[in-house]
């Protein structure tokens, strides 16, 4: 969307989320270091969504077998979700190219999910300190996003807080 339409956002509502685009490297180089700088604005937080059939798929389970349960793929797969997070925080190492947001990974939970397999994302993202959530928006419309709202709302109003105690 275009900095107008965001900065009349941000004026009328508490929270302004917007789609920045797809992948945490141009999507997110396009919205944040474009964007974002032009319009003199900086996201308090972002969302990379992440779903386990795409997981596997990246640990290079073959596309007519990601329905299928395969912690082994989704363990390879894991390293393409690690360098999207990194890209986008600081959270795994310091670098001049990372742009330092915080980070919160939804998983877009599927009905061909196992439990093991959304218990091991979610697993991993927390022995790494990610902030994870488990959306189910698709099968239980805005019940399923619940979660996913109120730690965004979290990493907000947290880091808000923190700047106005950090000024006096």
């Amino acid at each position: 969307n275009s900095i107008i339409a965001t900065k009349m956002a941000m004026k009328l509502a508490d929270y302004t989320i917007t789609e920045a685009g797809f992948g945490a490297d141009l999507g997110a180089e396009k919205f944040v270091d474009i964007k974002c700088r032009k319009a003199g604005i900086k996201p308090d937080a972002v969302v990379i969504v992440a779903t386990i059939k795409a997981l596997k798929y990246h640990g290079g389970v073959e596309k007519d077998k990601i329905q299928e349960e395969n912690i082994a793929g989704l363990q390879q797969g894991m390293n393409n979700l690690f360098r999207h997070i990194e890209n986008l925080s600081f959270k795994f190492s310091i670098c001049l190219n990372k742009f330092g947001l915080n980070v919160i990974v939804a998983i877009n939970k599927y009905n061909t999910d196992t439990i093991a397999e959304i218990e091991y994302v979610q697993g991993t993202l927390k022995e790494k300190n990610v902030e994870v959530s488990l959306v189910e928006g698709w099968a239980k419309g805005g019940e399923g996003a619940i979660d996913i709202a109120q730690k965004i709302a979290n990493i907000v109003d947290e880091k808000n807080c923190s700047s106005v105690d950090e000024e006096g």
